[in-house]
């Protein structure tokens, strides 16, 4: 053996005993169609025009897409890369952060109970091995990045959306990754979904550049942006004492109004579960011809993901715990009174601490009547509940895009609705009589006349 050849491997064993660094690990490139999923490029876009934010936005992405399943197989056999750009064009106009959330929707519901137990053991092993694994996946990444979390996984090279100003443009950003070949759905799916990275670059067009492969992963969690905004901070030589919700919460009674929506189930899952010694909860429920109030609350532990985590710290004695700290109360919001009978509405005006009203309507485009009907006079009736009762205080969660971007002291008032508007005489009408009944009727008003032609409606 050679001078050189000793002194290269003393150098590597000095090397190793003083702990230098590994090289970065090896990537395993994993897809994840055949052996994860069955998934294809047209049913995540499916989903998502379904749920567009308004009924003609829905109709017309559907047209879309009816007009792309005729022409698809064409496009398909010509240019698969080409095929993939004019599905997504569908989703012109749509806000990321909507897509975000549908995505998550999507996977929680639809892909998660989908997933192939076989091929998430194998995915296991190549992790526990040490390879940085890499999804590789046709689908957008609004989809991907919850799989990839649910995977413990960092890296994932997918298909991704153009946005301008928050709403995307319809066109996929360089490099496109383009279906499997025709044939991949005959072969049998395998669990193993590692693509060695040279027949990679073949199946995804990549063999001029193959640069663009490293290029085009990106990190599974997206980078928040920050958000600067002017806050003034005024210095004060007084120090008041720091706001506790438990301690503030500690055996209160409460009413929450809403809690079968969105915003409320979530309120109401962390109260149960991360505030023990508040008092007894209260849901105001609307019952209807085919469940009641209390069947109601029923379907929604069962089904809601939010009460998962309730479910598995109490196990069978989780309905016996919601039966000693839940009262489900039958009621209508948008009704007088709150729709509740005369003695559970002096019951709850006696002993209330606190009432949560989080209903509303959400909808971007409702029906006007709606939307007076639960946005209007649904608190109106719950002011007037709120003073009937002895001691108890009003927390209540406004709707989204109310102000805007205004800033300031920002008044509210009925402005006068004329033909230009678009509405019909009887619309206009309707609309007057609702905005009167809905508005709490002080002491000393002004004339009813003119509040109802400030108002484009009719005196009554």
């Amino acid at each position: 053996m050679s001078s050189g050849e000793n002194n290269s491997s003393r150098a590597a064993v000095i090397g190793r005993e003083e702990g230098a660094q590994p090289s970065r690990r090896d990537t395993v490139f994993w897809r994840v169609e055949g052996s994860l999923l069955d998934l294809t490029a047209v049913r995540p876009v499916g989903f998502f025009t379904w749920n567009a934010q308004s009924f003609l936005q829905r109709w017309m992405r559907r047209g879309g897409m009816a007009l792309l399943a005729a022409g698809r197989p064409l496009f398909y056999a010509t240019n698969r890369m080409f095929a993939t750009r004019v599905l997504h064009t569908v989703l012109r106009g749509q806000s990321r952060d909507r897509l975000d959330l549908l995505g998550e929707e999507f996977f929680e519901y639809h892909l998660k109970p989908l997933l192939k137990a076989p091929g998430v053991e194998k995915l296991k092993e190549a992790m526990a091995a040490g390879g940085d694994v890499v999804l590789v996946s046709q689908g957008l990444e609004h989809i991907m990045r919850p799989l990839a979390e649910h995977l413990g996984l960092e890296r994932i090279l997918v298909n991704r959306l153009d946005f301008r100003d928050g709403l995307a443009t319809g066109r996929l950003l360089d490099p496109v990754i383009r279906p499997r070949g025709a044939f991949a759905k005959v072969r049998r799916s395998q669990p193993d979904g590692r693509v060695p990275r040279e027949r990679l670059l073949r199946d995804l067009g990549f063999t001029k550049r193959p640069e663009t492969l490293e290029e085009a992963i990106r990190p599974a969690r997206r980078m928040a942006r920050a958000i600067r905004l002017p806050v003034v901070h005024f210095d004060s030589h007084e120090k008041k004492a720091r706001l506790s919700v438990r301690e503030s919460l500690r055996g209160k009674q409460i009413l929450l109004i809403g809690g079968t929506g969105f915003i409320g189930k979530v309120w109401l899952a962390n109260l149960l579960e991360g505030r023990p010694e508040t008092g007894r909860i209260y849901l105001l429920i609307r019952g209807s011809r085919s469940a009641t109030a209390a069947a109601r609350f029923e379907r929604m532990v069962q089904e809601s993901p939010v009460f998962e985590a309730l479910a598995e710290q109490w196990g069978d004695r989780l309905a016996d715990f919601l039966r000693e700290r839940v009262e489900v109360v039958s009621g209508d919001v948008t009704q007088p009174d709150l729709g509740m009978p005369a003695e559970t509405r002096e019951r709850l005006a006696r002993s209330l601490d606190l009432i949560v009203n989080s209903s509303g309507l959400t909808e971007f485009n409702p029906d006007l009547r709606d939307a007076l009907a639960a946005n209007v006079r649904a608190t109106a009736n719950v002011l007037k509940f709120l003073d009937e009762c002895d001691h108890a205080a009003l927390l209540h969660l406004s709707t989204c895009y109310v102000v805007g971007q205004r800033m300031g002291a920002c008044s509210k008032s009925c402005r006068r609705i004329t033909r230009r508007a678009g509405l019909p005489i009887s619309t206009r009408r309707r609309n007057g009589q609702a905005w009167r009944r809905a508005r709490a009727r002080p002491r000393r008003g002004p004339n009813p006349r003119r509040s109802a032609k400030r108002c484009g409606g009719r005196p009554s």
